[in-house]
């Protein structure tokens, strides 16, 4: 048997919201099936090497183009996909996966065990610089393949909960690199897996385009080619929308409602729908500046934030105010624990009893040293993100903290914060049902995870451990709810807002599920979306 788990009854009915949305898929005699899909990507990925440098646009392209063990679908059930089936033992230190026969990479060999080995090696290998999966493999001790199409993992602990890792992209041994040479070399140029479109070619900035795999083993996709372009921006992606050069898009709030206020012969389609993501501030706690190191200032700069007009003012309520990194739709969270408030006057006297005392010159001081820091966030084709950032700024100005906004390319800003050299960062974090966030917060994880603000608590620590090795749902829960409740203490992060994600897309695209993952990167995914010609014709 193996843990399994359902998000509540929220996400279930924005789902069904969602899926009426979408309309019932209709086919009509004159239906046709396009040469191409075009979707938006909002930034380039890091790398495509389907494994190394992760972020959320590299992980969507790598999902059409390989495969895992194990997927989720669209109600958060993790499936077997190129695994048949699997198997604990030994109290769940032992797991054992039997492959799918006839699973094929895209130049015709069969998957095996081999590559399987071969992927998490690489996923492990620091040098590839995967912060997703490697450190969900930190109890493996031993891989083992009797034959071609088993994998046996041993691990240090019961493993019940290490299902999850099995996610990691498929890598073909015979074709990929290793250690960094993955992340530049030849693969990483041309990507080969076993999914279910092809990659065809990539221009940096442009586009990315792949072709429907016709030996796919759980049957051809609808769509013959997805092309994934890449906009410098989301007013742009919007009008080639609008201009039916583009098909699919996620939107901003103002975008999103723009839409809605369209005539209905330009209107899109679109849904709204929960994420488990987080927009969130992180604070560098490693003693380089001297502004973050105490509780006390960390929950003072949330105090000082009005969430709830930002929300209904600027995301035209499609937002809901963070409390921890705990989705609030997951099982796993503690409802009982409630959001910050806005209170500005809690917010300065937190400040005063931490040493920062209004100046004359209208910028708190502590011992001759301004209360001023740069909060660093990365260029993004997201016009919220700088009204996000200028929110900030403003309301941090009100209660005597001076804030200049430094925004930097993508990959700049990505490398920067790998290296920790940040005094704050804002940005997005996407996550899984999964409720172990060891690579979030553990002391172990500021160099191998994405504990970039170098969180050190041993109590924090003990909770991961704990979670990890617990057996039993209701420990483990209850385990869980101990730590979002020294998380909210000590809030190691801002948990700025969950935003909705709307989602804008031409009429005769059917077929588009959403999920709380997304609607990229579960078990259906754009295998599964159709196109249906309009009964105008268009």
């Amino acid at each position: 048997m193996r843990d399994s788990w359902r998000a509540g009854s929220l996400i279930a009915a924005l789902l069904l919201q969602a899926l009426a949305a979408c309309g019932a898929e209709r086919e009509s005699p004159g239906a046709t099936s396009p040469v191409t899909v075009r979707a938006l990507l909002s930034q380039d990925p890091p790398s495509l090497s389907l494994l190394g440098k992760p972020d959320h646009n590299s992980e969507i392209v790598a999902t059409q183009i390989t495969d895992s063990l194990v997927q989720y679908d669209d109600r958060l059930e993790l499936l077997p996909r190129v695994a048949e089936s699997y198997e604990f033992s030994d109290g769940g230190r032992t797991l054992v996966f039997r492959l799918r026969p006839g699973v094929r990479w895209h130049d015709g060999r069969p998957v095996t065990a081999a590559d399987v080995i071969f992927s998490v090696e690489q996923a492990r290998d620091p040098a590839v610089e995967n912060r997703t999966f490697a450190p969900q493999f930190a109890d493996l001790v031993s891989l083992e393949t009797p034959d071609e199409r088993t994998i046996r993992a041993r691990y240090s602990r019961p493993a019940r909960g290490a299902l999850e890792a099995w996610r990691l992209p498929l890598l073909p041994r015979h074709l990929a690199q290793r250690g960094a040479e993955l992340l530049t070399g030849s693969y990483a140029r041309h990507p080969v897996g076993c999914g279910p479109f092809r990659f065809v070619r990539y221009r940096p900035g442009e586009e990315i385009v792949l072709e429907a795999n016709d030996d796919y083993w759980d049957g051809r996709p609808h769509i013959d080619r997805l092309v994934f372009v890449i906009y410098p921006d989301q007013r742009t992606a919007f009008q080639a929308l609008r201009a039916r050069d583009l098909d699919i898009m996620v939107a901003s709030p103002d975008l999103w409602h723009e839409a809605r206020l369209s005539a209905a012969a330009t209107r899109p389609e679109s849904f709204v729908y929960y994420r488990l993501n987080l927009w969130q501030i992180g604070w560098n706690m490693d003693g380089s500046n001297p502004f973050f190191a105490d509780a006390r200032v960390r929950r003072a700069l949330l105090l000082a934030l009005d969430r709830g007009q930002f929300i209904e003012r600027i995301a035209h309520g499609l937002g809901r105010p963070g409390v921890t990194s705990f989705h609030p739709d997951l099982v796993w969270t503690d409802a009982t624990i409630e959001p910050l408030p806005y209170d500005p006057g809690q917010a300065g006297r937190l400040l005063e009893l931490a040493g920062w005392s209004p100046a004359a010159r209208g910028v708190r001081e502590r011992a001759g040293r301004r209360f001023r820091f740069r909060l660093m966030i990365g260029d993004s084709s997201q016009g919220i993100v700088d009204e996000m950032a200028a929110w900030l700024q403003q309301s941090w100005a009100r209660v005597g903290i001076e804030v200049e906004i430094e925004k930097l390319e993508w990959r700049q800003f990505r490398e920067r914060r790998l290296a920790h050299e940040f005094e704050a960062t804002m940005a997005g974090l996407s996550f899984t049902p999964n409720p172990d966030q060891f690579e979030l917060y553990h002391s172990s994880a500021r160099d191998a995870g994405f504990n970039y603000g170098g969180l050190r608590d041993p109590e924090v620590d003990r909770l991961l451990e704990s979670g990890r090795a617990a057996d039993d749902p209701v420990a483990r829960r209850q385990i869980y709810f101990g730590l979002q409740q020294r998380l909210h203490e000590l809030q190691p992060i801002a948990c700025l807002i969950h935003f909705a994600t709307p989602v804008l897309h031409d009429p005769r695209l059917r077929g588009v599920v959403p999920s709380p993952i997304d609607h990229w990167r579960t078990t259906r995914g754009p295998r599964e979306w159709r196109w249906v010609e309009d009964l105008a014709g268009g």
